[in-house]
Parts: C-alpha cells; sequence; structure tokens
C-alpha cells in the first residue's frame, strides 16, 4: 500500500466532515445532503503539507507565550513579599513588559501572510496578527506605567482589553461546527474568563484572584497548544459528534490537572520565610 502525502491524508479528513465536492458530481445528479462546504473548505483541500504545521505552529506559538507569562508570574509570587493590595501595577519588573513587547512582535512577523496564502489561511493568520499586536500594547501601557505616565491600573484594563479582543476573534473561528468549532468556543469562553478576573483583579486585589488569574492564563496557553494537536496532528474525525464531546473531556481534564498544580505552587508560595497567605 503506498504511503499518503500529508495533502492527501488532509483531503480525505475534510471529506469526511463535509462530504463529497460538489464539484464533483456529474451533471443533473442529486448533490448529497452534506454538499454545502462552508466556503474554508474550499481553501483547507488545497492546503499543503507546510499549510498544516505553519497552522498548527500558528496555535502553538501564542499557547506557549501566555505558559511563560504564566510561569514567569508563578516565579515572581515566589519571590516577592507580603502582598500589595493598593496602587499596584500588574506587572512587578520590567522583565514580563519588554517580553510582551517583543514576543508578540516576533509572533506579528511569523504571522505575516506569504505569497499564495489561500484566502482563508490569510484571514486567520491576520487574525492573529491583531491578537499579537493588541498584547504588544499591553507591553507598551504597562513600560509607561512604570515611568508614571499612566496610573498603575491602566495595565489591568490593557489586560482585560487585549484578552477581550483575542476572545471576540476566536469567537469567530467558532462559528463552525464540529470539533472546530467547539475546540474555539472553548478558547474564547477562557480568553473572556482571564479578562474578567483581570478587572477583578482590580476592583477587589488579593492574592487568591491573581493566583487564578495566573491559573486561568495557564490553561489558555495549554488548550492552544492541546486543541491545535487535536486539529492538525491527532487525525481524529473532526466533524463525529463523538469527538466532539471527546475533545470537552480533555479539556475538563486539563483543566483539573492544572489546578492542581497551582493551588501546589500557592501553598509553597504561602510556605516561604516572610509570606503572607492570601
Amino acid at each position: 500500500m503506498r504511503n499518503e502525502s500529508a495533502s492527501e491524508r488532509l483531503r480525505r479528513r475534510w471529506s469526511r466532515v463535509c462530504g463529497p465536492n460538489p464539484a464533483s458530481t456529474t451533471h443533473g445528479a442529486r448533490p448529497s445532503a452534506r454538499a454545502n462546504w462552508p466556503p474554508m473548505n474550499h481553501d483547507m483541500m488545497a492546503m499543503t503539507a507546510a499549510d498544516l504545521h505553519s497552522t498548527f505552529e500558528g496555535h502553538v506559538l501564542p499557547g506557549t507565550m501566555f505558559i511563560l507569562w504564566a510561569l514567569l508570574w508563578i516565579g515572581q509570587n515566589f519571590r516577592a513579599g507580603a502582598f500589595e493590595a493598593r496602587d499596584r501595577a500588574l506587572e512587578s519588573s520590567l522583565v514580563i513588559p519588554v517580553l510582551k513587547v517583543i514576543l508578540p512582535l516576533i509572533g506579528v512577523w511569523v504571522e505575516i501572510p506569504g505569497e499564495g496564502w489561500g484566502p482563508t489561511t490569510t484571514l486567520m493568520s491576520l487574525q492573529h496578527v491583531t491578537m499579537y499586536s493588541a498584547f504588544a500594547l499591553t507591553g507598551v501601557v504597562d513600560l509607561l506605567a512604570y515611568r508614571g505616565l499612566l496610573p498603575r491600573a491602566a495595565t489591568f484594563v490593557a489586560y482585560a482589553a487585549a484578552q477581550t479582543n483575542a476572545g471576540y476573534l476566536f469567537w469567530g473561528h467558532a462559528i463552525h461546527d464540529g470539533v472546530d468549532g467547539i475546540v474555539h468556543r472553548i478558547l474564547a469562553v477562557v480568553f473572556f474568563t482571564v479578562a474578567g478576573l483581570g478587572i477583578l483583579d482590580v476592583f477587589r486585589p488579593a492574592a487568591g484572584v491573581a493566583w487564578l488569574r495566573i491559573g486561568a492564563q495557564l490553561v489558555l496557553g495549554s488548550w492552544f497548544i492541546l486543541g491545535a494537536w487535536i486539529l492538525y496532528l491527532s487525525g481524529w474525525d473532526l466533524g463525529a459528534s463523538y469527538n466532539v464531546g471527546r475533545s470537552s473531556m480533555y479539556f475538563s481534564q486539563m483543566v483539573m490537572v492544572i489546578a492542581s498544580v497551582v493551588m501546589a505552587a500557592k501553598i509553597a508560595a504561602d510556605r516561604r520565610p516572610g509570606a503572607v497567605a492570601g
């Protein structure tokens, strides 16, 4: 048996989800009930193996950035003293604001559409560019607040606004049915949850809220990566209702694991000398 190329495997997977290509039916034949392809499927059928890998990387890259961001927050919590509830900024040092400017700009450069890209791939990349640009702006707000040119509360507002913007963009991906839809709906909801925790951290500042924000950020980054694997590398039938439920279950299990890790980190941080539990 000959080995299938990556593009052939992708074509076969999409035909399982959307049915046969309407253009391939004979003249006068009654089209299949599943022959109404969404616009993106024609583009996806033309994707090469490099396009597929690039799409996977397009989800893994922001996921890695969000996880790194949360891990740096955990490290800062271990080094910090008592929790400062009043007049505090989102970032306690210049390291993260600088990274928040540099890393998203790298993401923008990676996601700029290239020559010959299909319309759907181009649109998805431009949505990622918009998301990265908003997070780069949060780094600028952090730096301005550090210099005293903006109130420190503005750093939380900018953070929440960038998360809301990303959630809105990814909700646009969630209009599709099947596994693709559930993966992006979950992603959008997590973005909105993180944004809400950012605002809560302004009006009800507490160490517990800060740890919840860290945990939600870890969930966000981890789901980016796990969702990318589900959509592009798992080989699942993306139209099967069984795999929709399977995706939701994987998300729930992932949240439980991350919650356990964050709780353990908080307990360890609270037990360090000079720490005040919150």
